[in-house]
């Protein structure tokens, strides 16, 4: 069965400006394309199982796993040979998180994101807990009675809730793939996220790792799922999108610095990845920041 014959059986959602609830039960070998954004994700997988490449580790997702992604942090799920899967994303914003909490609270909602391990495994009872506020949540989206919008909302507080208060008490993690291949390709894309402003080369990683250039090519996107090329580009790309938030530096020295030698170059992936030009999105971040 190729990608091709990937089809959706069934998919509910929900999304306004400060954070987006959506369940999807697919069926067939899916690949989520790479991608990079700035609210929080909360992946939850209720049937089937997924490889999750995260930043620079991939993790073996099982029923019942979550996987915790923190604003602008690369990541992508893949097929992992079920090849029926269902699962529940949620992502939501900073004012989202203002508007949701209590003044009074010392509970950290983001305490799950800021983990060093980026999964959770709930223990029975928590889970149970958990999926039934999801299965709720799945049959407010497919019934959109009167109020639903506001029934999502307060079952999605409550459950930022419950999983702080799940890794308060325990942290029960999925651990990363650790063969010594994963191991490998771990180093490399950690290698890759400190030295994307130099020239980076399949030669030079290869001479770097004693691997022949071929076959680190083909490993890296297997493991991984991105090319070599393709992941350093992502990199260098969330890196611009940094300082073109962060910074009054002009376009040309933002390219300089992530590793472009040409601004035209630049220009051209920055557009096919962000679907933005560098000013217009950094005039989008600040109309946003207000």
């Amino acid at each position: 069965m190729s990608l091709a014959d990937t089809s959706i059986v069934d998919h509910y959602g929900y999304t306004d400006d400060e954070f987006l609830l959506s369940y999807s039960h697919k069926n067939g070998p899916y690949n989520i394309t790479g991608h990079v954004h700035d609210q929080y994700e909360v992946y939850y997988l209720l049937k089937g199982r997924r490889s999750y490449f995260i930043k620079d580790r991939v993790y073996s997702v099982n029923q019942g796993d979550l996987v915790f992604v923190p604003k602008f942090v690369l990541h992508r799920t893949l097929f992992a040979g079920a090849l029926q899967h269902q699962r529940v994303v949620l992502n939501f914003t900073d004012t989202f998180l203002e508007r949701s909490r209590a003044k009074e609270s010392k509970l950290d909602l983001l305490k799950p994101f800021r983990s060093p391990n980026p999964t959770l495994r709930l223990k029975e009872e928590d889970r149970k807990y958990a999926e039934a506020l999801l299965l709720r949540a799945i049959a407010e989206m497919r019934s959109k009675s009167d109020g639903y919008e506001l029934c999502l909302k307060a079952l999605v507080v409550e459950l930022l809730v419950h999983l702080a208060r799940c890794c308060g008490k325990y942290a029960e993690a999925v651990p990363p793939e650790d063969s010594p291949l994963h191991r490998k390709v771990a180093d490399i894309t950690a290698y890759i996220d400190v030295h994307y402003a130099e020239p980076l080369t399949l030669t030079r990683l290869s001479e770097t790792f004693y691997i022949s250039p071929y076959y680190l090519s083909r490993v890296f996107k297997e493991i991984t799922g991105f090319s070599f090329v393709d992941y350093v580009n992502h990199v260098r790309m969330n890196e611009a999108k940094r300082l073109l938030r962060e910074t009054d530096w002009k376009v040309l020295r933002i390219a300089e610095q992530v590793g472009f030698d040409s601004i035209a170059y630049f220009g051209r992936m920055f557009k096919e990845m962000v679907h933005l030009s560098p000013v217009q999105y950094r005039r989008m971040q600040r109309e946003m920041s207000g």
